[in-house]
């Protein structure tokens, strides 16, 4: 089979398929016979009474057809819901186990359009593919009929479809490679359409910006889509009405050809009309589904293609069950060791930081300093274990980080980006009650603003400052022994500002956290016990020798 579509189903559901096939036989072989019993009790209608022997029949032929029909579509839905259920799964698995970096270069967009657009033409295939497998048998069928009618009849038949499926499969292939580019033209403008959304603000305060991304990026990338969408569905409508031409070609070779054969008896010419007039309606349901499974091959091709790359992304393939690292959940020291990180760009160019020397003892409170575009947030992906290092080592006490423990090492952290997400729920924590989250929502004072029921916050849709503030929630209920923090403050009001430094942050440290802090705010330096500067990706201990008053040198110069 070349059919990427059919490959799938036989693959993932063979022996289900098997007995679909089998019943579409069947229900193929009932919608044929109405043919011939229609036809033969033509022939008795001279007689002008009602043969019963071919009213039962036919009955018989159109209950076995119903239940058929339905069996095979009904069960057609189930089971192309459940490959799809199970590509959806494995999909979302794969995603939750690749690395950060493959993750951020493949979107957000293009992952979540991958899979729920493909998924959702597989199904529509599926639906007109099981009514087009019952047509199919019962038009081989009817030329079977044909065949027994007049074998010249039947050969005549087949060259002129012989010759349409040729010239079909030919313009079919080129239609496919028309709609995979198509396909990718559509990812193309997804992206434009991300970055339009995603950057309102930004594109709503910059006209030259809005006209480049709208004129020359987001249109022209729709342009071309649909100029390829055109190409590919003007081929498509093409070989429709070859595919009709040709059935009319052979119904007209019947009407006028045969008959110029003195052997043909004139009955014979109208039962092979009334054969080929039956035809003309499941011929119709094969033709109509042959572009949507073409559809589907493209789709198949394209989620087999994001299997492929999230399975090479995948970096929990040597994760032990447990660990040193995992079985202590605590440590004295962490030790980075000649760490270096490097990504490039699409124009050559790269960036990275390191390399870094660097040892964090237990319930140290350390924040990193620096410019925009220095480093700080790369360097703490680095540090916390979403980024794998190009070069150097990290050791928690004498157990090195490796690819058998990196997932044990992130469990050390609890972490709160500058674009963190929120969830409404407290995955991963059990038995969280009500009452000790209503408090905290308190603590931050949020109570005005969201409450804690059935598991989760009654309200996320709140100022960034405010989803922060819920972030240190989750931070403090999932009681790891490391919180990183990116520019937590940054957001916060003055008051609340003052509040996390002087009371959260001293807090969390009695408890014997450590904690790791990307901030501005250089007039709380005095909360850390080491304030780390970055630059150019690398950084300087601003604590050897007089730390404070070198602190405000550094933050002057800097700031």
């Amino acid at each position: 089979m070349n059919s990427d579509f059919l490959q799938l189903l036989w693959r993932d559901s063979a022996e289900n398929v098997a007995k679909l096939g089998l019943v579409s036989i069947v229900s193929g072989v009932f919608q044929g016979l109405v043919v011939v019993i229609i036809n033969g009790a033509a022939e008795e209608l001279p007689a002008q009474t009602m043969n019963f022997w071919f009213l039962s029949l036919f009955v018989t032929c159109i209950a076995g057809f119903i239940y058929t029909r339905r069996f095979t579509m009904t069960r057609s839905i189930k089971i192309v819901q459940d490959i799809i259920i199970d590509m959806r799964i494995n999909l979302a698995d794969k995603i939750r186990r690749a690395g950060l970096l493959p993750i951020e270069q493949m979107g957000e967009t293009r992952l979540y359009t991958t899979i729920v657009e493909n998924t959702d033409i597989i199904f529509e295939a599926t639906k007109s593919m099981s009514n087009a497998g019952a047509s199919l048998i019962m038009i081989i069928f009817s030329f079977g009929y044909i065949y027994y009618i007049s074998p010249a009849a039947f050969f005549l038949s087949m060259v002129i479809i012989a010759s349409g499926i040729v010239v079909y499969t030919i313009n079919q292939g080129k239609s496919n490679e028309e709609l995979w580019a198509t396909m990718e033209k559509e990812k193309e403008f997804s992206e434009y359409l991300s970055h339009l959304i995603r950057g309102f603000k930004e594109v709503k305060m910059n006209s030259a910006r809005s006209e480049d991304l709208f004129e020359n990026y987001l249109k022209k990338s729709s342009d071309a889509a649909r100029d390829l969408r055109l190409q590919s569905e003007t081929r498509f409508i093409q070989n429709y009405v070859f595919s009709q031409i040709s059935f009319y070609i052979l119904l007209g070779s019947i009407v006028f050809v045969l008959p110029q054969f003195s052997f043909f008896d004139h009955a014979v010419i109208i039962d092979l009309i009334a054969v080929n007039l039956f035809i003309v309606g499941p011929l119709g349901v094969v033709i109509d589904t042959l572009p949507l499974v073409a559809k589907a091959d493209v789709a198949v091709r394209t989620l087999n293609e994001l299997d492929r790359q999230l399975t090479e992304a995948d970096d929990s393939k040597n994760t032990v069950e447990t660990s040193l690292v995992k079985e202590k959940n605590t440590f004295d020291e962490i030790v980075y060791k000649g760490l270096r990180f490097t990504y490039g760009n699409s124009n050559g160019s790269q960036f990275g930081v390191g390399p870094m020397d660097l040892t964090i003892k237990s319930g140290e409170l350390i924040f990193i300093v620096g410019g925009n575009g220095s480093g700080k947030s790369t360097l703490m992906k680095l540090m916390i274990g979403l980024y794998y290092p190009g070069a150097g080592s990290i050791r928690v006490d004498d157990v090195k980080i490796d690819e058998s423990n990196y997932a044990h090492f992130r469990d050390l952290f609890s972490i709160i980006f500058t674009d963190f997400y929120l969830f409404d729920r407290l995955y991963g924590l059990k038995d969280v009650q009500e009452e000790a989250v209503l408090k905290f929502i308190a603590k931050m004072n949020l109570s005005d603003k969201t409450g804690f029921q059935d598991g989760r916050f009654t309200q996320t849709r709140l100022s960034t400052g405010q989803k922060k503030r819920l972030g240190l929630i989750v931070s403090y209920l999932e009681n790891k022994p490391v919180l990183a923090f990116d520019e937590v403050a940054a957001d916060q009001d003055p008051t609340f500002r003052e509040y996390f430094y002087e009371v959260v942050l001293k807090e969390l440290k009695e408890m014997g956290k450590t904690i790791i802090l990307i901030s501005h705010d250089d007039r709380y330096f005095h909360v850390a016990d080491r304030v780390l500067k970055m630059d150019y990706g690398r950084f300087i201990d601003l604590n050897k020798g007089h730390r404070r008053e070198r602190v405000e040198q550094h933050e002057k110069d800097f700031f």
